[in-house]
């Protein structure tokens, strides 16, 4: 069976039993990325994104390879300077992972470089609701708040 039978097939199946059963076929990892890896190839974050979200629960296996290699797209942008479109990429990586402290956590990075701490303190607050021994968060977050009563001490 050609490959593309077999991820039919698999796509079907998988809708099947999600339907009749409430429970995922499983779908080996390897199968999954090489569907995506022509959309990897573009390092598009959107197109990755998208590709991912139309894959549905097929798509699962390769969620922690997406999220990361969105993340690390993010951060060239920021590396870069592109702030803006670093934030853009870091939000979209929340929508799509939105219960991954690690997404949250570099969206707070993100708009920290610009300059925009109550919304990074808020962001780094919801890592920590997802994991609340993030220690980058934790530090963050008080380095902000200190920094907030230096200025706040000084302009008295």
């Amino acid at each position: 069976m050609t490959r593309f039978r077999l991820g039919l097939a698999l796509t079907i199946l998988t809708g099947l039993a999600g339907f009749a059963h409430a429970a995922p076929v499983y779908v080996p990892q390897a199968e999954v990325m090489d569907r995506l890896a022509p959309v990897f190839a573009t390092r598009d974050p959107v197109r990755i994104t998208m590709a991912f979200r139309a894959m549905g629960e097929y798509g699962r296996p390769a969620a922690e390879i997406v999220e990361s290699s969105i993340n690390a797209m993010g951060y060239e942008r920021l590396q870069n300077g592109e702030i803006e479109e670093a934030i853009s990429v870091f939000e979209l990586n929340t929508y799509t992972f939105p219960t991954s402290a690690n997404t949250w956590d570099s969206l707070a990075e993100a708009v920290l470089a610009n300059g925009e701490q109550e919304t990074a303190v808020r962001f780094y607050q919801r890592s920590l609701e997802f994991d609340p021994e993030n220690s980058n968060a934790i530090d963050k977050i008080e380095q902000i708040r200190g920094e907030q009563q230096t200025s706040q001490l000084s302009a008295d």
